[in-house]
């Protein structure tokens, strides 16, 4: 091996190494945030919790989910518990949940910082919206989940249920497994549109594929996934889960559309030669006689007033 190829060698795995050490670093973030946000909901709800934890204790976690029975649990079913530690699983299964929603911003936020390095200035400038993006989407499915998409879909199960002659009782375990997963499901869904904007900002996914015949085949696709695998036999929390995602995704891909043409200008730009600066190209060549900096289109030089023709 030359003393060329061993250099560049070493340069490599220094740089590789360099990279492993930065992402462990962000992972220890990440992963001391979520503790820290799952611990959240096995807090005390008195001080009464702490000078008697075996009497008076009671965890954030059981008002969290005796609002979510008041709020989801029909009038007409009854709740029940089918083993000793259904609640136990529950409440951890929650307090997983709710941790991870709260520690996703700084999940999302190392992750874009990982790769930040790597981007043009003009392109660090926009990580600030992708975050934002992704706290506000995440919580619109939260919320689509929480005020339609639940409440609709245990009243279609509860009339189909009645209709078939059955007592309405539901085991603790699989109404709060339901719940929390509609959650999930909603939430990230929701997302997905800024991942498919940062995918085509990078590059990674091309813009004809959101365009045209593809992007009416994924909505038909998502709505008949909605109908066979969704909460209830019917369509319905499908298509409302559907109409406020196809606006946002619409939105998103005129976004993803602007960004993908600032990508090809810049990269046919760094192919001729120049650069951008505000949407115009700078040559980065100088003029032959003062060396001052030329635009591109410009007949004169701005130092030297002559001609560069």
């Amino acid at each position: 091996m030359s003393t060329e190829s061993s250099s560049s060698f070493k340069n490599w795995a220094s740089s590789f190494w360099d990279h492993v050490d930065e992402l462990v670093r962000r992972f220890k973030i990440i992963l001391v945030a979520v503790i820290i946000t799952v611990s959240v909901g096995w807090l005390p709800t008195s001080i009464a919790g702490l000078t008697n934890p075996f009497g008076g204790y009671q965890p954030l976690l059981s008002l969290v989910m005796l609002r979510i029975k008041a709020d989801f649990l029909p009038k007409q079913a009854t709740l029940i518990a089918g083993g000793l530690g259904d609640t136990v699983f529950i409440m951890a299964y929650l307090s997983i949940i709710l941790g991870l929603l709260l520690a996703s911003p700084v999940i999302f936020y190392e992750i874009v910082a990982f790769v930040k390095p790597a981007l043009y200035d003009n392109e660090k400038k926009v990580l600030g919206y992708y975050l934002g993006s992704f706290i506000g989407l995440l919580f619109l499915g939260a919320a689509m989940a929480y005020f339609l998409i639940i409440p609709i879909s245990f009243r279609i199960l509860i009339y189909f249920t009645m209709q078939g002659g059955s007592l309405p009782f539901i085991f603790i375990k699989d109404f709060y497994n339901w719940i929390f997963t509609l959650f999930v499901i909603c939430g990230v869904f929701y997302t997905v549109p800024v991942f498919v904007v940062m995918f085509v900002h990078v590059g990674v996914l091309p813009m004809k594929f959101l365009r045209g015949r593809n992007k009416i085949i994924a909505y038909v696709v998502i709505l008949v996934a909605f109908w066979i695998f969704g909460p209830d036999p019917t369509p319905v929390t499908g298509l409302i889960m559907l109409a406020p995602f196809v606006f946002v995704f619409e939105t998103a891909t005129f976004f993803a559309g602007r960004l993908d043409k600032s990508r090809k200008i810049r990269k046919d730009a760094e192919a001729n030669g120049t650069t951008i600066t505000r949407q115009r190209f700078v040559t980065k060549s100088a003029c032959r006689y003062c060396k001052s900096p030329i635009e591109r289109g410009t007949l004169f030089c701005p130092g030297c007033k002559r001609s560069i023709k």
